[in-house]
């Protein structure tokens, strides 16, 4: 257990800077290091990718909290979008949750695979929506939360992935597209932890130091060093072009996401 700490301490400084130089969600980054790391140190097959996309979503709670505070100071979080799309995001993390636990671990790692390799391309290729409407109904932004909260749990992000361009497609301003993805990684980690510990505990070959599916001694590690380098990574963004090293990583999200589609 202590073991595993002290490897997600460092990683949590690397996951943090790139989060934050690259505009990358975390979940990204954590659940193949964690999936990774869980089998090298003999941690059973059968959870491991439960476990891998059950932790990412709890650290996710701590960095994104830090986030939407600074969102918040500068006005740039529209409350009103948000708690429109919680509901939905809450019932569909819950659900979410138990999809990951009915899926096998092979299985699981295949939809992370594809969703990296989707990803990777999107990134190199920069693709974004080209803005043509305004946002739904109160009722439609519900059914779109649940979606964008059970696709988020069973892959262990954030959100941002999802809601982002989402928002951006519909004429919403980036930075406050941002700002809202950010403020929606609370409900979306939140929930999907808390249904991932509950349903866990009726799993079965579980990692020692699990509380349910999440990995407590991996998700300290994480949490106390990402939450001050993701500071960091955007202190850096704002000094270096990002182009070249966003295409580098898109190349390595490629190659993640086919690894783990073939395994």
């Amino acid at each position: 257990m202590l073991e595993i700490f002290l490897y997600c301490l460092p990683f949590g400084v690397i996951s943090g800077v790139i989060s934050g130089l690259l505009g990358v969600g975390g979940g990204i980054i954590i659940v193949p290091f964690l999936a990774w790391l869980l089998s090298l140190h003999g941690m059973p097959s059968e959870t491991i990718m439960q476990t891998a996309v059950a932790t990412s979503l709890a650290t996710i709670i701590v960095t994104s909290a830090s986030a939407v505070l600074a969102q918040h100071r500068r006005g740039a979080v529209d409350w009103r979008v948000v708690n429109a799309l919680t509901p939905g995001i809450a019932i569909g993390a819950w659900f979410g949750a138990d999809l990951a636990h009915l899926l096998s671990s092979s299985m699981l790692a295949s939809v992370f695979g594809l969703f990296l390799l989707i990803n990777g391309i999107n990134t190199a290729l920069n693709i974004k929506p080209k803005p043509h409407r305004q946002l739904p109904k109160k009722i439609t932004l519900g059914f779109v939360g649940s979606v964008i909260g059970s696709f988020s749990t069973l892959v262990g992000i954030g959100g941002g992935t999802l809601t982002i361009p989402y928002m951006a497609w519909h004429n919403v301003q980036m930075k406050k597209a941002i700002a809202i993805g950010s403020a929606c990684a609370i409900p979306i980690a939140t929930f999907g932890s808390l249904s991932f510990i509950i349903i866990g505990l009726q799993a079965k070959f579980l990692p020692t130091g699990n509380l349910g599916y999440i990995n407590i001694p991996a998700f300290l590690g994480i949490s106390a060093s990402s939450l001050f380098a993701t500071t960091l990574g955007v202190h850096l963004a704002h000094k270096l072009s990002t182009r070249a090293l966003k295409r580098a990583f898109a190349v390595i999200l490629v190659v993640v996401g086919l690894k783990m589609l073939l395994h």
